[in-house]
């Protein structure tokens, strides 16, 4: 549930946001938020406060926007709506001229039913609220809408709407225009390289997106560090080669576990409650730590290798991983272009970057042609410390690849139980984390990609002190999870004197995809300013 101090907090940026904004342009702030009832009161006071205009498609006080409205004299803004507002299948919204100054958006080829569907009116209120005459008499707008009711393809034209059409276009009077959706946050669609929300509110958290700058500063940074350094991945990274995420994996385990019927569409959140419930009446199916957690903090906490823990107890053929791997092996020769461009890093780093991932797929080992050396079994990292320790010395070439959680090729090594995670990762997983550690006053740079630091085997490795102080840390994701900033926060004492001081200094609010394309284009330029 929003709190009333994240929208404060929201509040306070828009305000410094509208006050930095320059005339003669529109700057847009898109804005998610998880509850747009909770919300609306401190948009029309932050409205009223700026004298700026509301328009809010679901508040029945603003009934106008379901009607008539008078029509803007800005052309261009009127024709980009009608370009923005168009969807492959040939549906689209049109704006006509009625008599008085007013206008009227109309779809054409609607649905069938007789009566236009919510998502359908909340899509045209849109589109009456963009070409509003008061778009043309104030300096600060608000447009708020519920994104959940309108379909994908025009949910995707309206975003469009926002960031290319609006974001591109000058005014003579509007400066600043907010647009304020509410939805869960979806990657795909609100997170990418300069066309990603600007605020988002997650709870009782406001988070912050940056601008392309940081990423390109950041991936520069790392192409001409002088020393080796680590690339830990996480399901993130997976994302783009059409592999799922360790969320929607969990996820799919409980719908399996509970027997939810593919016509219902609960939340992540709301599955993870389901499953604690669940847990909560089987004498001795919840841990004693467990019992006494809060349920909100076990949801937060959920990990697949819990669910699949309570999976074991039922299957003990383990459904779950058997249908990731028929999922990988489907994709795994179509990679993404996260995988692609950081083959291209490997081969121009080669002797001086090292792979740690907690996955299981295949991905580096199937697209790269430079000589890697992968650890996967128990068996195989007892050789893995004095080899990364040779590596890191420049006695060997081939990159270390340490596969904490096993690999799908070797299912049995594979850590997919609570029980696995709770014993730690072992002596020579733990041999080889530590030679990756500095001994002297350079830490080691260490970048995580696509990382939930929900994995508890590794995490407790990576909280302790030697690790706090030998590693430089980076993490790249799209906005910032709880769990990461829960780690960030208890790094705060050991960075207090540090030149990049908090989680939001060495946070890269990026996908995989976009961070290896731009950290490829930064070794390749490094590169040939070298050679040359």
């Amino acid at each position: 549930m929003t709190t009333a101090a994240a929208l404060f907090e929201l509040a306070h940026e828009l305000v410094l946001t509208h006050e930095r904004s320059a005339p003669g342009a529109i700057t847009v702030v898109p804005v998610i938020v998880d509850d747009l009832q909770t919300a609306r009161p401190i948009l029309r006071a932050l409205s009223e406060l700026l004298e700026g205009q509301l328009f809010d498609t679901g508040d029945s006080t603003q009934s106008e926007l379901h009607g008539p409205v008078p029509g803007t004299s800005d052309p261009v803004r009127r024709a980009a709506v009608e370009a923005a507002l168009v969807v492959p299948t040939g549906r689209r919204v049109v704006v006509t001229d009625l008599p008085d100054g007013l206008v009227e958006a109309v779809l054409e080829n609607p649905s069938i039913a007789a009566d236009p569907s919510a998502g359908e009116l909340t899509l045209l209120a849109l589109a009456r609220a963009a070409t509003h005459q008061d778009l043309d008499h104030h300096q600060f707008a608000i447009i708020a809408y519920e994104e959940g009711p309108i379909d994908l393809p025009f949910r995707r034209a309206v975003w469009q709407l926002t960031m290319a059409h609006f974001s591109a276009m000058g005014s003579s009077s509007l400066k600043t225009l907010v647009v304020v959706a509410e939805s869960a946050i979806d990657i795909e669609l609100h997170c990418q390289t300069d066309h990603g929300f600007k605020f988002a509110i997650e709870g009782e958290r406001l988070l912050r997106r940056q601008r392309r700058d940081n990423l390109t500063a950041v991936t520069a940074r790392i192409a001409r560090h002088p020393h080796p350094f680590v690339i830990f991945l996480g399901a993130g990274f997976a994302a783009s080669s059409r592999l799922p995420l360790g969320d929607s994996v969990r996820d799919g385990a409980i719908r399996r576990l509970l027997g939810v019927p593919e016509e219902e569409s609960p939340t992540s959140v709301e599955l993870a409650s389901r499953f604690h419930g669940w847990l909560s009446e089987k004498p001795g199916w919840l841990s004693e730590s467990e019992i006494e957690m809060p349920e909100d903090q076990f949801i937060r906490q959920l990990t697949l290798e819990r669910v699949i823990t309570a999976e074991k107890r039922i299957y003990t053929d383990l459904p779950t991983l058997q249908e990731f791997r028929e999922h990988h092996d489907d994709v795994i020769e179509a990679p993404g272009s996260a995988v692609l461009d950081l083959m291209r890093v490997l081969e121009i780093a080669a002797g001086r970057v090292i792979i740690v991932e907690v996955n299981f797929d295949l991905l580096v080992e199937t697209h790269t042609d430079v000589p890697l050396n992968v650890y996967a079994s128990e068996d195989e990292f007892n050789g893995a410390a004095d080899y990364v320790a040779q590596y890191l010395a420049g006695d060997e070439q081939a990159i270390p690849v340490l596969k904490l959680h096993g690999t799908i090729s070797a299912v049995e090594t594979c850590v997919v139980s609570q029980e696995q995670t709770e014993q730690g990762v072992g002596a020579g997983k733990l041999g080889a984390l530590r030679r990756l550690i500095t001994p002297n006053d350079e830490p080691r740079l260490w970048i995580y990609v696509g990382v939930s630091m929900r994995d508890r085997d590794v995490v407790r490795v990576l909280e302790g002190e030697d690790f706090a102080r030998g590693l430089d840390e980076i993490w790249v994701s799209p906005f910032l999870v709880s769990t990461v900033a829960d780690f960030g926060g208890k790094r705060v004492p050991h960075w207090k004197d540090k030149p990049l001081r908090s989680i939001q200094d060495r946070l890269v609010t990026e996908t995989a995809d976009a961070f290896f394309a731009n950290l490829r284009s930064a070794f390749e330029a490094s590169s040939g300013a070298s050679e040359t």
